[in-house]
């Protein structure tokens, strides 16, 4: 009887892998923090909260909406990216995985052509599966 050697496959490589490109890092008032997320914020630029307010944010409902230049970059993108990203807003935390891209493939399709951390050859069915997977990580 042989037996066959079986070549160990390689482990598939994620649909999304974050490359800090910056690329997500806009749009007027859709970057949004929550009263309580200001002061960690704060802390990591050495300014108080109400500095921080004052010079990156506007009222939004109950929260903040971070503002942006005229360019419609995030007043928080520096020249080595997010200065805040160990207290980024929750949607950017969120980023890809966006109800819009995990249900409808067309939105997925357009994100791959701004993001370059999505992988131009995933599958929609690829992305909403691992999109699902890190979104349940997430919630424990």
């Amino acid at each position: 009887m042989r037996v066959m050697n079986a070549t160990p496959s390689k482990p598939k490589s994620p649909p999304f892998v974050c490359l800090r490109c910056n690329q997500c890092c806009q749009g007027r008032g859709g970057i949004v923090m929550r009263p309580e997320q200001i002061a960690p914020a704060a802390a990591l630029l050495g300014i108080s909260a109400g500095e921080f307010i004052a010079r990156f944010c506007e009222p939004h409902g109950g929260d903040f909406s971070i503002i942006c230049g005229e360019d419609g970059q995030c007043a928080l993108l520096g020249p080595e990216g997010c200065r805040i990203h160990q207290a980024k807003p929750d949607i950017c935390k969120r980023w890809p995985f966006f109800e819009a891209l995990i249900k409808d493939a067309g939105a997925f399709e357009e994100a791959k052509l701004i993001c370059p951390g999505l992988k131009p050859e995933a599958s929609h069915e690829e992305f909403r599966a691992y999109a699902l997977q890190e979104l349940d990580k997430e919630s424990r």
